[in-house]
């Protein structure tokens, strides 16, 4: 026969348990693994997401070399003082170019332009595109173009805006703009610069730095 037991002794057992009862339930609590707040993944610009495709996917966007900015002395226009034409320096891309600082009353520059001249034969079959460029502001495109045609130099003369001689100034020094130090620059078939320098060179150095820019 069950013995029940009385209310009072009923009560007693289970204030008695209770201490064991809360112990289990926090240890349960504790087994089971946290979970604090969901975490939101910060963008990442111009990062592509892997694909099958795309199985590794580069953190960083090159830029693809049309994308890159022309140099901005590069993209000025100029005026080619016998025909009128238009042109960029920029705009001949795939050739090598010789850039002549000069003026009409400049000695030295006539010294030098006849050497080239005596060269240009060979300037040209190298492929060569030779400019001589005025940078005395007091000289128009005319006086360009008649001196050329009076001293039989046949190729481009052009005169050289306000803001080209700035960027020449900035990038070269002042030098650059002084024709009696018969400064020579010359850019490789991509635009870049491989050659400045300043003082006479002679039909066959010319030649020499020509032919390396266009190897």
């Amino acid at each position: 026969m069950t013995r029940s037991l009385s209310p009072a002794r009923r009560w007693m057992t289970i204030l008695a348990a209770a201490p064991f009862i809360l112990a289990a339930c926090t240890t349960a609590a504790s087994d089971e693994p946290s979970q604090g707040p969901t975490a939101v993944p910060t963008a990442i610009p111009n990062v592509a997401a892997p694909s099958p495709g795309n199985p590794a996917a580069s953190a960083q966007v090159e830029p693809s070399p049309a994308a890159a900015a022309v140099d901005p002395w590069l993209a000025i226009e100029l005026t080619d003082a016998a025909t009128g034409e238009t042109f960029t320096l920029a705009s001949l891309a795939g050739s090598v170019v010789a850039i002549e600082p000069m003026a009409v009353w400049c000695s030295n520059c006539k010294a030098q332009q006849d050497d080239v001249k005596r060269a240009y034969n060979r300037i040209a079959d190298l492929g060569v595109t030779y400019i001589s460029l005025g940078v005395d502001p007091g000289e128009d495109a005319s006086t360009l173009a008649r001196y050329a045609d009076q001293r039989g130099y046949g190729w481009t003369f052009s005169r050289a805006p306000k803001a080209l001689s700035r960027e020449l100034r900035d990038r070269f020094g002042p030098q650059i703009l002084s024709p009696p130090s018969t400064p020579l620059i010359v850019l490789d078939a991509g635009g870049e610069v491989v050659y400045q320098g300043f003082g006479f060179h002679s039909p066959d150095e010319l030649l020499g730095i020509l032919a390396e820019a266009a190897a």
